[in-house]
């Protein structure tokens, strides 16, 4: 995360659904608004939400996750541009693949900062069709324009230098994950259990 971050007015958090974008990276983004940092969180408006925090507001934004249409892609490339010249953020974090991707180019294009994450390689690296060939090129001329590439384990990190996705001097491993918030996602054990079964549980959703 770029230190600087604390002298700034306005960071989008663009991501492809408001619901894990909430569920997951709520508290980052609460405490950038409580340094009074106005966030606007730029996605799909896939759940009810009120934020918790006066800063942070929500700017809905179609996108289709899984579709492959170019002219749908292009829309909303263009919506992004659109939004990132009118607002003027500082700085901008993109989430998934399709943000990555065309949330990096336009943020390029606007002349603002940005930063990718990668928090696990999907269905354009593990498939081998034309549309996830297509992909992978996107994705390498979208990230080089990204000025840090966050990923989640050793694996993606050697992943993304060694096929040239992403330069060295670009990637943050973050050994230690993004963390969890216990406090939110936490066991509840009012069943008894064995102590030889394992115990799942998903919360806060």
């Amino acid at each position: 995360m770029p230190k600087y971050c604390c002298k700034m007015k306005k960071i989008f958090f663009c991501d492809n659904s408001l619901r894990e974008l909430v569920n997951f990276r709520e508290p980052v983004f609460n405490t950038f608004a409580r340094r009074g940092i106005k966030i606007k969180l730029i996605c799909p408006e896939n759940r009810e939400y009120t934020p918790t925090e006066k800063n942070v507001s929500v700017e809905p934004i179609y996108l289709s996750r899984s579709g492959m249409n170019p002219i749908a892609d292009f829309i909303y490339f263009c919506k992004l541009v659109k939004l990132y010249i009118k607002e003027k953020p500082d700085y901008v974090f993109h989430y998934t693949i399709k943000p990555n991707i065309y949330g990096t180019l336009a943020a390029k294009l606007v002349g603002i900062p940005s930063t990718a994450m990668i928090a696990g390689l999907g269905y354009v690296f593990s498939n081998d069709g034309f549309r996830s060939r297509i992909g992978r090129v996107l994705y390498k001329f979208a990230l080089r324009f990204s000025e840090r590439i966050l990923v989640l384990n050793q694996y993606n990190y050697d992943f993304v230098i060694s096929e040239g996705i992403a330069r060295k001097d670009q990637v943050i491993l973050l050994k230690g994950g993004e963390g969890v918030d216990l406090n939110r996602f936490r066991i509840d054990c009012k069943d008894e259990v064995s102590n030889d079964s394992p115990v799942v549980v998903r919360q806060g959703v």
